[in-house]
């Protein structure tokens, strides 16, 4: 099995768009309406929005490719003024789930935060998407704060907190 991280291009956008809205749906389609969903996606993951991403020098993208075929992806980003770096996105698709991949994005997001300093990557997680909240509290993920995040006419709790680095070695 061929697993490559890299990151993203422009050429991509398409593709991760695609992923987002594959994603999303597995994971927030019981508890956010279908409707929430695409308007949040294309208020905030049009192609402009994603160029406009692509051109932050502090935003990193990042794909994870199986037989050179976009499976997941991570967004990560240099708060310099918070002197924070997050993860505001890791998704992998449903089918590829459990194949060590979000565990493979994790460690070259350590390794980025590393780089610039960090101790840690703070990240956010609905409540209702447990399993994605499971997965990091076994990573260490401490919530320090709930706040809600709006999407559409939609109102979820979503985990704010960080994954202390280093990461565990459960990959």
């Amino acid at each position: 099995m061929n697993i490559a991280i890299r990151r993203w291009t422009p050429p991509d956008l398409p593709a991760i768009q695609n992923l987002l809205r594959e994603t999303w749906l597995d994971a927030y389609g019981s508890f956010i309406p279908r409707e929430d969903l695409a308007g949040y996606l294309q208020a905030h993951y049009s192609q402009e929005k994603l160029e406009m991403l692509f051109a932050d020098p502090d935003v990193t993208g990042l794909l994870v490719e199986m037989e050179g075929v976009v499976a997941g992806y991570a967004k990560l980003f240099h708060a310099r003024a918070e002197q924070r770096f997050y993860m505001h996105q890791l998704y992998i698709r449903p089918a590829k789930q459990g194949l060590g991949l979000g565990h493979r994005l994790m460690a070259c997001a350590e390794q980025h935060a590393r780089q610039l300093g960090a101790d840690r990557i703070w990240l956010g997680v609905m409540v209702k998407n447990t399993h994605a909240v499971s997965w990091y509290k076994k990573m260490g993920f401490a919530v320090t704060e709930t706040a809600p995040f709006v999407m559409g006419s939609t109102t979820v709790d979503h985990y704010i907190g960080y994954v202390p680095l280093p990461l565990p070695n459960n990959r």
